[in-house]
Order: C-alpha cells, then sequence, then structure tokens
C-alpha cells in the first residue's frame, strides 16, 4: 500500500465558518478572521454553525484538504448505504481513512459516526465533492460571496443582465460558472421563467418568483400606478403619458391579467374599469421590498 507524502501545514487558512445555516439573516459578509500585527494569526474564531455537530465540524476541516487531491474521482452518491460501499467513492473513501485515522481514537469516535457524519455533511451540502471545496471555503471566498449579496438585492436576476458586469466587473460567462458552484451548494437556486434562468437566494420561497421577475422591467410598475390612480383610465391615455406605444401597454396589461395582478371589469355605464389586486402586491412587498408599493398603498 503506497503511503501519501506528509503534507505541509496549511496554517489557519479560512478557518471560519458561517453564522447561520439555514441563511435566515441573508447575510453573506465574507466572513474573514481578524489577524493581529505581531502573530498574524486570528484574534478570533467564528462560531461553527449551529446544526453542525462536534464530529461534523472536525470531518469538515479534515475535508477541506481531501477533497483537492486531483487524483482521487470527485463523484459521489448521496444513496450509499454502508461503509463498505464507500470503496465505489474514491475521494470519499478517503476522507473516510483520513477521519478514522485522525479522529478515532483522539476524539473516540466509532467508524459508523464517522460515516453518518460523512453522509450529513453531504446532505446539507457542506461538503460537495465535484467542487472539491466545502461550504466553508465557498463562504470565505470574497467574489463568491458578492455575487450572492448581489443576487440578495437583485432577486430574479439574469445572466445577460447589464448590472452584472457594471456591479460585479465580470462577463456573463464568469457569472455563469459562479451561480453554478452556489447552485450545487444550495446557496441560490435559479428558475426558467420566459426564456430565461432567474437567480434566487435558495431560501426565498418560489410562490412570488414570477411577480419579482416582471416587475424588474421598470415599465409594469408604471403601468400598475397608473390604473391604481386611475381605474377608468384608458390603454391609450397610458401610453400617452408614458410615452410608450399603446400596443406594448396592451400586451404588458394582458400579462398582468395572466398573474391576476390586473383585472378589468365593466361597469353599470358599459366603461372597462382596471382593477388592481391589493392583496397581491402587499404580499409581494413581504418577501421582495423592490418596487416598493407601500407609498402607492398608502391610507387604503
Amino acid at each position: 500500500m503506497s503511503l501519501e507524502k506528509k503534507r505541509e501545514p496549511r496554517g489557519n487558512k479560512k478557518e471560519a465558518d458561517l453564522e447561520d445555516s439555514s441563511f435566515r439573516q441573508l447575510d453573506f459578509t465574507p466572513l474573514i478572521i481578524k489577524k493581529t500585527e505581531e502573530t498574524s494569526k486570528p484574534t478570533e474564531e467564528l462560531e461553527i454553525i449551529e446544526d453542525l455537530t462536534e464530529i461534523e465540524k472536525d470531518v469538515l476541516k479534515i475535508a477541506e484538504d481531501i477533497l483537492k487531491l486531483k487524483r482521487y474521482d470527485a463523484d459521489f452518491d448521496l444513496e450509499v448505504d454502508s461503509e463498505t460501499e464507500l470503496q465505489k467513492f474514491p475521494i470519499i473513501e478517503k476522507l473516510y481513512a483520513k477521519c478514522i485515522a485522525k479522529l478515532a481514537y483522539k476524539k473516540g469516535y466509532s467508524k459508523e459516526d464517522i460515516f453518518l457524519a460523512i453522509r450529513s455533511l453531504e446532505e446539507k451540502s457542506w461538503i460537495v465533492s465535484e467542487e472539491r471545496r466545502t461550504k466553508l471555503e465557498i463562504l470565505t471566498n470574497d467574489k463568491l460571496v458578492s455575487i450572492l449579496n448581489f443576487i440578495k438585492d437583485n432577486p430574479g436576476i439574469h445572466a445577460r443582465d447589464e448590472k452584472i458586469e457594471k456591479e460585479l466587473n465580470i462577463t456573463r460567462t464568469p457569472f455563469l460558472k459562479h451561480v453554478m458552484t452556489l447552485e450545487r451548494f444550495k446557496l441560490i437556486r435559479s428558475k426558467k421563467l420566459g426564456k430565461s434562468l432567474h437567480y434566487f437566494l435558495a431560501e426565498v420561497p418560489e410562490n412570488f418568483d414570477k411577480y419579482r421577475v416582471i416587475f424588474t422591467n421598470p415599465l409594469i410598475p408604471k403601468i400598475v400606478e397608473s390604473i391604481f390612480k386611475e381605474e377608468t383610465i384608458t390603454i391609450s391615455k397610458i401610453g400617452e403619458s408614458l410615452d410608450i406605444y399603446a400596443g406594448t401597454i396592451q400586451y404588458h396589461i394582458k400579462k398582468l391579467k395572466e398573474l391576476d395582478l390586473v383585472k378589468t371589469v365593466t361597469n353599470q355605464k358599459d366603461d372597462k374599469i382596471h382593477l388592481v389586486n391589493i392583496e397581491l402586491l402587499k404580499k409581494y412587498n413581504e418577501f421582495f421590498k423592490e418596487p416598493d408599493f407601500s407609498q402607492l398603498l398608502k391610507g387604503l
């Protein structure tokens, strides 16, 4: 059996972790450890995610090195039911063996405990073997954290949006590469609406995805506001006030009707009245703050 060359100590690289596993705070500020000028060592460690057990924390530290071993196949099947089946997955078998060597005697963990910890970390996406890194490394990477914050601030963004290059200073191709990584770690999710994939933080409910996407068109809130202020307004008048072709206004109103944001009724004089779904707008703003309809609906 070949012996692996002993690795040089990696120091204290990225020994920070995430504050909250469910990310409910939606705060992806880079988890960088402060260092003193004298020692250049961490002066404080960030708290480990609450739902990780002690053994999971220990396994995660070892996984950071093991996942980078390129000579091992990175595929891993979460349906593995026993330790013996790990032989099919070299990189995880290596992680399993290394954890036994480092943790079984020192901390008293059983082989079964270690196996279950590895499985648990995979299921929670703290270990994504094909990415060859841990979620901890993702959440301490400035570029990836900036993209997470960008998606948080721009829910429903798509890869062709000009904001990406302007605010992130990257082009479409690297952006797509990064969001694929974030999606594998279940930090974001994508949804195809129309012809484009749109990106949201993973914990954002899907109920209002289609509304968020339609409201990214700055013309839509203006149409809604025009109808809200004057229910009997005609399509031609909306187009005139917004300096937009009436056919375009009609097209968008049709979309708004399909989404139940607007409905058209006829009054006793046979006049068409456009009504805005106020309750739906209120619910929308409970999840997404932009566009903010609170001022429009104030006093209702």
